[in-house]
């Protein structure tokens, strides 16, 4: 790493040249920095690299199974994909629990389940459902999760949130292959686990002394909810262009909990370093959901989708300029560019269209102006 690429060690080198700091102290600091951001760099390569070794390996088991599928019966190949399953699984589960191999667990521990998954939704060609064969592959769908949220929950914080998610897919599974349940009986009843599974973790988050999961299985079933709210809508309500009315204050529920979470006044067992992230996420989901409430739900003009996006984006550089808070920056500047490039592209030509993007234009040069600006030294007053 070049030592001029980060603000930490441009501010060393700075305050080594006015005389701040002696240059054995800065020499020191400046490697300890050096050091720690090198982990962190490793860090992201590691799951980077993990990431791609669990789709290859997931490639590689689809592979061999093309290439022996032909040779075998439905009820073989339901077999053979849930061996593969488990024997992926049974080599996250092995892997050490700390150090260079964590991603790779995480990852191993995720595409096994998937590749499970995959196998008991096929052995519907072998065996109907509610028969022998498809009662037992049922319950292979439901003892998965179970097992695996029980070995994470002693493991590691992060996985039985990844668990969590996933084990509506196997309840599904076993609710279509054991009882025989149709899609609205079975997306009520996910719909109704996830309300409990909220309300549960959430009366929970309260307690310091809880376990260091509880508050990221509630994030991911918050993260769930909107799937199922999008499939609730279009399939149990029937709302059609107005399906997206609830993912809307699904959006504003997760951006006041992401505000809530920022405050300085937050318990120390609940602060996290992501909400800033979470936020920025929220102001980019708010595009095309901005767009599509707009113009299909409401059935406005390109004038009230383009003010939609370009509000979100003011409100969002209203939120991140006196904090600095750059990735809610860069999401709320991504909102005003989309809303003026949509807006101008629907009023080519005309002359109100210039104008309102010349004023578009200003606000983000004003921005930029109060970004630059520095605070006054103590005991000094800012002019102008």
């Amino acid at each position: 790493m070049s030592r001029s690429s980060h603000v930490v060690l441009q501010a060393l080198s700075r305050w080594e040249g006015q005389g701040l700091i002696a240059s054995p102290l800065a020499e020191a600091l400046r490697s300890e920095v050096e050091e720690t951001l090198l982990g962190e760099s490793r860090r992201w390569s590691q799951y980077l690299l993990a990431a791609t070794g669990g789709a290859v390996l997931m490639i590689a088991g689809g592979t061999f199974l093309a290439w022996a599928w032909p040779e075998m019966a439905y009820a073989g190949r339901s077999v053979a994909l849930g061996v593969v399953g488990v024997l992926v699984l049974s080599l996250g589960v092995r892997v050490p629990r700390g150090g260079r191999w964590v991603p790779a667990g995480y990852f191993l521990q995720i595409a096994g389940p998937v590749l499970l998954l995959m196998a008991v939704a096929y052995s519907e060609n072998a065996w109907a459902d509610r028969t022998l064969g498809g009662i037992l592959s049922g319950m292979v769908g439901l003892l998965t999760p179970v097992v695996m949220m029980g070995v994470a929950f002693r493991r590691d914080p992060v996985l039985p949130a990844l668990q969590m998610a996933l084990s509506f897919l196997f309840l599904s599974v076993f609710l279509d292959r054991v009882l025989g349940a149709d899609g609205e009986t079975i997306l009520w009843i996910l719909d109704g686990v996830l309300v409990l599974g909220l309300g549960v973790l959430g009366t929970r988050l309260k307690d310091p002394r809880g376990p260091a999961w509880l508050l990221n299985g509630f994030v991911a079933l918050l993260f769930a909810s909107l799937v199922l709210l999008l499939f609730s809508a279009n399939v149990l309500w029937d709302l059609g262009e107005f399906a997206i009315l609830p993912l809307d204050v699904w959006l504003l529920t997760v951006v006041g909990l992401s505000l809530w979470g920022l405050q300085e006044t937050l318990p120390p067992h609940l602060r996290r370093d992501w909400y800033e992230r979470q936020l920025a996420y929220c102001v980019l989901l708010a595009i095309p959901f901005g767009f599509i409430t707009t113009l299909e739900a409401m059935n406005a003009g390109p004038n009230t989708a383009a003010l939609t996006v370009g509000g979100v984006g003011g409100m969002g550089l209203g939120y991140s300029l006196p904090r600095g808070s750059r990735p809610v920056l860069v999401a709320s500047c991504l909102a005003l560019l989309i809303a003026a490039w949509y807006y101008g592209a629907e009023k080519a030509g005309a002359l109100g269209a210039v104008l309102a993007l010349a004023v578009v234009a200003v606000i983000l040069f004003w921005g930029s102006s109060r970004m630059g600006r520095r605070p006054a030294p103590v005991g000094e007053t800012r002019s102008g």
